[in-house]
């Protein structure tokens, strides 16, 4: 009860302070905005009247004391209120969303509520108990569920990508399933074997520097594809920015592998490259990067595949380079 009461009372602020604000914004701003602003000024008073009705039922929470400088609070509780009406702005623009809205906002004092409680804890707790494939089929599971959930409240066009989430993570469920079954036969155990190995490569440090290596070539990949996509026609210019998507999805996985690595003191220096064969080397790799992104940009399964291989390549890639280590 008291983590309801404590829910129900940050609402009511929360919901207060978005009347007033989108109510001056309404003022000042004219045309469309004014209305958009004015309309979520109308959603916030509604779900103010009702958690000042459901708070008459419920026992009062407990005073919150306050502890260290205001600043940060009250800078926090600005950018909610900001954030409520950027996008209270832009949800109650649809035809027949205001109840939408009100039903999200207490979704977020039901949700606020379950995490003072502790809840959240505890069922992430019991989610991750067991080994690790058990947890990731509960935890795939979970997600399936709430992404179907809420995509069954939303509209039809914007529930698309929770569809999408939700069958992915059917299918890393099944896999899970699929791979806890083979664990104990000959195919699991060469498997488990096989990752172990490949778990102890990755925290060497020629893992370092091949995935230092590997945000380099991303990086310069990015770039140019961008450049590329800006000056190229329309055909050309969509193939050259899903590698540059890519080629940002592999940046950010060398730079997190480098922190991790780096956290576990795992330290590589990648030399410099200063002769000309290395930097024709260097600009030679990344157009041929751009090509394969040019050649595969047409089919996700082109794709998906031209990702594999890179992921194949970074590996065989750590392998030679943890050999060569070894043997000097």
């Amino acid at each position: 009860m008291n983590a309801g009461a404590w829910a129900l009372g940050r609402a009511l602020q929360y919901a207060a302070a978005t009347a007033v604000v989108a109510l001056i914004a309404a003022i000042l701003f004219p045309g469309d905005d004014a209305e958009r602003f004015a309309t979520t000024a109308y959603v916030a008073a509604i779900v103010a009247a009702l958690v000042l009705a459901l708070k008459w039922f419920l026992p009062q929470a407990p005073a919150a004391q306050h502890r260290g400088p205001a600043f940060p609070a009250i800078f926090t509780f600005s950018l909610w209120v900001a954030l409520f009406l950027i996008v209270g702005g832009a949800f109650v623009s649809q035809p027949g969303a205001e109840v939408r809205a009100v039903a999200a906002c207490f979704g977020l004092i039901g949700a606020g509520a379950i995490v003072r409680a502790g809840t959240i804890g505890a069922i992430g707790g019991k989610l991750a108990r067991g080994d690790r494939l058990a947890a990731a089929t509960r935890y795939a599971i979970a997600t399936a569920i709430v992404a179907l959930g809420a995509g069954a409240w939303l509209a039809s066009g914007s529930a698309e990508g929770l569809v999408r989430l939700a069958y992915a993570a059917t299918v890393v469920a099944t896999v899970a399933v699929a791979a806890s079954m083979l664990a104990p036969t000959r195919a699991g155990a060469f498997a488990m074997q096989t990752y172990s190995r490949a778990a102890v490569m990755l925290k060497t440090p020629a893992s370092a520097e091949i995935f230092a290596r590997t945000t380099e070539y991303a990086v310069a990949v990015a770039i140019a594809a961008l450049v590329l996509a800006a000056l190229t026609p329309q055909l050309f210019a969509e193939r050259f920015a899903t590698a540059a998507y890519l080629a940002i999805l592999f940046a950010g996985l060398g730079i997190a592998v480098k922190w991790r690595l780096e956290r576990l003191g795992v330290q590589s220096a990648v030399p410099v490259r200063r002769t000309p064969r290395e930097r024709a080397k260097f600009v030679g790799a990344v157009a041929l990067l751009l090509f394969v992104g040019l050649v595969c940009g047409f089919s996700l399964i082109a794709e998906t595949l031209a990702a594999c291989a890179c992921l194949y390549a970074i590996g065989f890639a750590i392998v030679k380079r943890a050999g060569a280590v070894d043997a000097k």
